[in-house]
């Protein structure tokens, strides 16, 4: 389903990450989407998801200095001038508030070319990036799209090939990709199946030092309507997440951008802003600045997030132009 393709349901198109100029007219809810093991294979494609102990799998880009702030964005979709420009207003703005690093979660772009433009538009600002495939990668396509950065100097990671960033005061790690093969934007995008996520969690139990951090284009399962996964009245995120919450104390998710703008501590209650908490899991919203219509009735144009772990507790701020 392109940009401009007709939605069939507000749910769909939540985790579709597609987006409309104008408001989605109201569709009937759809049953909520839960894995189906038999239509996804046994395990993922290294190309899409590299073993937790491959060789690159694990760079540590940062020393430990007792804080560490990292920029969040999602959903950047559309390479024009105008979206390009607003994202690097966005970046400025993170960057301003001390942002040592930046991740990029899920829709960053349609093809190899709006990729590289988006991409670019984070690694200009000088500070490394770290990529996070959704439903929509083509994993060929955001390959190529790297590397081009890369001969330009650019210093951006992909979790899908490195999957544990070490920041120092905190570590990244990362399961990419949609959790059902029916979520697909494009063919080529990837899937994380149940080997995956039994892998992270086996990971995730043994790390010690420093506090980890679970970053991923899908967020967990939700139980109402103040959760990361809200759309038209449903909580739409993949339920194995939830467990890996218990061996991460802090996470990063993104796609289902009506829910953007939040973060929830581990019992699902939410985390205002500036307020430390010893778990604390986020949805930064899209940054893209098409006007969107959020969970709680509002309308928001564009927003990003700033993630700061200080110690064993984290804390959030919330950014837009």
């Amino acid at each position: 389903m392109g940009r401009h393709s007709a939605i069939s349901a507000a749910a769909a198109l939540a985790l579709t990450g597609c987006r409309e100029k104008a408001v989605p007219p109201p569709a009937p809810l759809p049953a909520p989407l839960t894995p189906t093991p038999q239509a996804t294979p046994l395990r993922s494609d290294a190309a899409c998801t590299a073993p937790l102990d491959a060789p690159g799998s694990r760079e540590k880009i940062r020393e430990k200095k007792g804080e560490v702030r990292i920029g969040v964005l999602g959903g950047l979709k559309d390479a024009d001038e105008d979206n390009v420009a607003y994202i690097k207003k966005l970046v400025a703005e993170l960057k301003r508030r001390g942002a040592e690093v930046l991740v990029a979660d899920g829709d960053l772009g349609d093809n190899a070319d709006e990729q590289e433009t988006l991409l670019g538009a984070l690694t200009e600002s000088g500070l490394p990036v770290i990529a996070v495939a959704g439903n929509r990668e083509v994993r060929s396509e955001l390959d190529a799209a790297e590397a081009e950065l890369r001969k330009k100097g650019a210093r951006i990671l992909d979790l899908s090939h490195t999957r544990i960033v070490d920041l120092g005061d905190a570590a990244l790690f990362g399961l990419p990709g949609a959790f059902e093969r029916r979520q697909l934007h494009s063919d080529g995008a990837c899937i994380y199946v149940g080997k995956d996520i039994d892998a992270l969690a086996t990971a995730l139990e043994h790390f010690q030092t420093p506090p980890t951090v679970l970053v991923s284009a899908v967020p967990p399962r939700g139980q109402d309507a103040k959760s990361l996964d809200v759309s038209e009245g449903q909580n739409l995120g993949d339920p194995r997440l939830v467990a890996l919450l218990k061996k991460a104390p802090f996470g990063i998710f993104g796609q289902v951008w009506e829910s953007g703008g939040r973060a929830v501590d581990g019992k699902g209650q939410p985390v205002r802003q500036d307020a430390e908490s010893d778990q604390l899991y986020l949805n930064p919203g899209a940054a893209d600045h098409t006007p969107w219509p959020m969970a709680d009735g509002s309308t928001v144009a564009g927003q990003a997030a700033l993630l700061i772990v200080r110690g064993k507790r984290a804390s959030w701020e919330r950014i837009q132009q």
